[in-house]
């Protein structure tokens, strides 16, 4: 690779990282801004915001890796025209197939990637944010149990109220349960677990009142009472076809997972087209208008992934799933052989 090669490739894979950070960032906050509203509402416990965040982010990735490609090649290069670096470029001899040539090292490695990424680490993610959601609401456990406010369990069926952890005194504690029988109510003094946040804890001096379904009462007191802050959680089951790998949808027979498939598929074969697309668009606009290619490059791009979507949402059958894909991917492949055709004559 000489040294025109090399500040190519290294311009473009900077771009492509810049613009990644860029949509990563926009992406964290938006999903993290969330998060945080729902783990405030009380809806997820806090220790798992961190790790949905994550699981966020690799399931997203697929989406923002290509696009950070797509415009980074087409910043890069369309910069290079506007400062006329690449009139240089172009006395060495340089044309969009060496253009494309040289870029295909870094257009392969992300299109792999995606591959990994799409078939197997994103399914991944959702199935394991697919069980902290089960868990989350089948749970009865209490993460921390915080002094002076209204700790509620992740299925919302227990409220804990704690005055003072180290001092016993009366009503310090106060427990709301709700079960298939009625509803509990313990108020007590103290606790005398030596760790409040286990998921048994013993209440001291206090008085338990339960409220049955038919509305009858009866209360009860007691000087020690021992209570389990978490309970069995029902067996995680998916029919998401997203949480499944690419060869379990292989083995799957319904339109669902063809439609899967499809999406999957197309969505790597569109990363790879648009990449090489990338390279004449950038030259397809008048130099002094540095930002048309941009406009015309999102149109382009945003155009074949929303009818990926639209046809693996709505197509009716796995021949007209074929049928799609096939024209779908031949006509943006024909459209980047005319672009190069039609730029090749102004960069020679």
């Amino acid at each position: 690779m000489n040294l025109i090669s090399q500040y190519l490739y290294k311009n473009c894979t900077k771009a492509s990282i810049a613009v990644f950070v860029v949509l990563l960032f926009i992406l964290l906050a938006n999903t993290g801004l969330r998060l945080v509203e729902d783990v405030n509402e009380g809806d997820i416990p806090s220790i798992f915001l961190i790790e949905l965040l994550a699981l966020k982010v690799i399931q997203y990735s697929s989406v923002i890796i290509p696009l950070s490609l797509f415009f980074g090649i087409i910043v890069t290069l369309n910069k290079l025209y506007v400062t006329n670096e690449m009139t240089i470029i172009k006395l060495n001899g340089f044309s969009n197939y060496h253009l494309a040539r040289v870029l295909s090292i870094l257009i392969m490695f992300v299109t792999i990637f995606m591959i990994i990424l799409k078939f197997f680490l994103a399914p991944l993610a959702v199935e394991y944010r697919s069980k902290i959601e089960h868990q989350i609401s089948h749970e009865q456990k209490i993460y921390s149990l915080k002094e002076g406010s209204f700790n509620v369990s992740n299925d919302k069926s227990k409220v804990v109220y704690i005055n003072n952890k180290e001092n016993s005194e009366l009503a310090n504690i106060f427990i709301r349960s709700l079960s298939k029988s009625g509803i509990r109510i313990d108020i007590s003094s103290g606790v005398t677990s030596n760790d409040i946040d286990s998921d048994l804890i013993s209440l001291n001096n206090g008085v338990s009142y339960v409220f049955n379904p038919d509305g009858s009462f009866s209360s009860t007191e007691y000087s020690t009472q021992d209570m389990i802050l978490a309970n069995e959680i029902p067996e995680f089951s998916s029919t998401d076809v997203e949480s499944k790998s690419f060869f379990v949808l292989a083995e799957m027979t319904d339109l669902s997972s063809a439609r899967e498939i499809f999406s999957r598929v197309s969505i790597v074969i569109a990363s790879l087209i648009l990449a090489y697309l990338a390279i004449p668009l950038s030259n397809y606009a008048k130099r002094n208008d540095k930002y048309r290619n941009i406009f015309i490059g999102a149109l382009i791009y945003f155009s074949y992934i929303i009818i990926i979507q639209l046809a693996s949402s709505s197509v009716s059958s796995e021949f007209d799933l074929m049928m799609v894909a096939f024209f779908l991917h031949s006509s943006y492949l024909y459209l980047t052989l005319a672009l190069y055709k039609y730029t090749t004559t102004a960069i020679n």
